[in-house]
């Protein structure tokens, strides 16, 4: 088996073709803020705290591949222009500002955001597809600590999957296993706080790769501890990655 490790929500940039377009608006680039932001120490200012952009995931995202070795694909442009991960008919595809733009601005960034990074990661599917039998696909968000009513979510990692999909089961029973070995205080929840068969990439995967060759699974993560610059995230991060990365050796042994 490959692994693919996608995330849709850290970028930060603005297609410099869309700069023009978001002039005067909420949503005007901040290129500029970002840098008299670093200037004068002003980290509230900065464009990776904008509401919608969820950089501690690209941040995950990141360390796991390293530490997994699998391939990693990262949306690099603002998620308060469009969520990536969403389906096109999503009620939440574009933030509150970004709605309120002409239709016109939304099909550009459609044009320039969204269908390359969909066209990428079904391209890079299909080339994993080409050398191995199948492909396990994790998407990386993270999630709010607390509900909408103020209510705390229990968990720090929730594995959404498809329970239609026996294999997709199977291998998040497999890494609970895993890192109930290697990070016995990890609370690992499987469909919380979502389900995987909500609307996201990896069911829009699913629609396009048989269960035979692509398992799709969303990784979210908590950002109560996700948020904190410690060590101890990063060791966290770390035992996950290298759990992942423990159970695809796995598997490629089990098939050889």
């Amino acid at each position: 088996m490959s692994l693919l490790i996608t995330c849709d929500t850290g970028g930060w940039k603005t297609p410099s073709r869309l700069r023009s377009r978001l002039e005067g608006t909420q949503l005007e680039s901040a290129t500029i803020l970002r840098d008299q932001s670093i200037v004068a120490g002003a980290v509230h200012h900065a464009p990776l705290a904008r509401a919608g952009i969820d950089r501690e995931s690209n941040l995950a995202a990141r360390r796991l591949a390293y530490r997994s070795g699998a391939t990693i694909i990262c949306n690099e442009y603002r998620a308060d222009l469009i969520d990536v991960g969403r389906s096109l008919h999503h009620r939440e595809l574009h933030s509150p500002a970004a709605r309120a733009l002409p239709q016109s601005t939304r099909d550009a960034i459609v044009e320039e955001i969204y269908t390359p990074y969909r066209n990428r990661i079904e391209r890079q599917i299909l080339d994993l597809l080409r050398s191995w039998t199948y492909v396990v696909h994790l998407s990386v968000r993270t999630f709010d600590a607390k509900t909408s009513e103020g209510r705390w979510r229990r968990g720090d990692v929730g594995l959404l999957y498809d329970p239609a999909r026996p294999d997709e089961l199977d291998w998040c029973l497999d890494l609970v296993e895993e890192l109930y070995v290697t990070a016995p205080d990890l609370k690992v929840r499987r469909n919380h706080p979502g389900r995987g068969t909500n609307d996201s990439l990896t069911k829009s995967m699913r629609a396009i790769f048989s269960e035979d060759v692509y398992l799709g699974i969303e990784l979210v993560l908590n950002r109560a501890w996700m948020a904190r610059p410690v060590v101890l995230r990063d060791i966290v991060l770390d035992k996950l990655g290298e759990a992942i990365g423990s159970l695809s050796a796995e598997q490629v042994n089990r098939a050889a």
